[in-house]
């Protein structure tokens, strides 16, 4: 009985599937490419270490009982605008440091912020009751 080989295997080698595979890749990576777009939130990063030296600070003080001074001089509310600006005008470029007691209102010391805000004054607040 003799027995043949019933498979013979084909030397060449069908190309034509890798090429769909490539084309389905070279499609796909086309897509994903157009439709990344730019990030929602823009985030400023720093561009490097400046020298930031603040020369001249304005100190704000509010107590628990809602009394005001600019530079340990007791001022009204009501006058605070009118003061903080003529010492502005005084010391061009000068940062406003607000300070405020353990125990304040936050709307109070929101209120020097934004009237320090509105004479276009840098703000900072104050953490440390020596500084």
């Amino acid at each position: 009985m003799a027995l043949k080989k019933r498979s013979k295997i084909d030397p060449m080698f069908n190309m034509s599937s890798m090429t769909d595979i490539i084309f389905l890749l070279l499609i796909f990576f086309v897509i994903t490419s157009t439709t990344v777009r730019e990030p929602i939130m823009k985030i400023a990063l720093p561009k490097g270490v400046k020298k930031n030296i603040i020369k001249q600070i304005v100190r704000v003080y509010v107590d628990k009982d809602k009394n005001y001074a600019i530079d340990e001089r007791k001022i009204t509310l009501t006058r605070l605008p009118f003061e903080l600006k003529e010492v502005l005008k005084n010391k061009p470029g000068a940062t406003v440091s607000i300070h405020g007691d353990e125990e304040i209102d936050y709307g109070a010391v929101m209120e020097l912020v934004r009237i320090a805000d509105q004479l276009e004054a840098k703000v900072v607040l104050a953490l440390d009751p020596a500084n």
